[in-house]
């Protein structure tokens, strides 16, 4: 069995469990475990060929995207702290590692966010944040012109986990204010194969 197929087995088998007393699963819902499946493939091999941090991350969004519509994409690396200094991203500091826009947002340069309604949720809770609308985007970021004038009308950061440490998060930047939770979810399901670039990115960083 190659690599894809077991993957696709491996959901079917996860996904028969939870549904068992619930009937049989249509073709649709097969369909969309296999298509998840696909993408989690494709993503991580997007990652294991990359030849740089930014062509890894780009790959990455590229597939995101088929399912979450962005404007633009951003990620920020959070610092990982020296031993006994408490977990990554408690600190709040992160720095940009890559964007699609980046004469509005740049690679580099670290931002210190501590005591921010944003770092709290992000990167101390590891809670996804969707900023919709105006007033959503103004409470948690202070250039929330900026974010309109580039076409952002729903921001969703998704923070990057490992082994219980906040490695930084991701920001996409969406036209949309109604955002679909299946959508959010799928991505979710995608981050596991991004986390390395993370790590790496955090390492060279440091």
């Amino acid at each position: 069995m190659n690599r894809r197929l077991f993957i696709s087995a491996a959901a079917l088998g996860s996904l028969a469990t939870a549904a068992r007393g619930q009937g049989s699963l249509g073709t649709s819902s097969y369909e969309a475990i296999g298509a998840a499946a696909t993408r989690v493939d494709t993503a991580a091999s997007a990652i294991r060929n990359a030849d740089s941090v930014q062509s890894a991350l780009a790959a990455w969004g590229k597939i995101a995207g088929e399912v979450l519509p962005f404007v633009h994409l951003t990620a920020l690396v959070a610092k990982v702290p020296a031993a006994g200094e408490g977990k990554a991203g408690t600190g709040g500091d992160v720095r940009r590692i890559f964007s699609t826009v980046p004469k509005a947002y740049p690679v580099g340069g670290w931002k210190h966010l501590s005591g921010s309604e944003w770092a709290s949720h992000v990167l101390q809770q590891q809670k996804v944040l969707i900023a919709s609308g105006d007033a959503a985007l103004a409470r948690y970021f202070p250039d929330h012109a900026l974010l309109r004038s580039l076409g952002t009308r729903t921001l969703i950061n998704l923070p990057v986990v490992v082994c219980s440490q906040t490695m930084g998060a991701f920001a996409f930047l969406c036209g949309q204010e109604e955002v679909d939770a299946e959508a959010v979810a799928a991505v979710q399901k995608l981050m596991p194969s991004a986390a390395a670039v993370f790590i790496m990115a955090g390492d060279a960083a440091a």
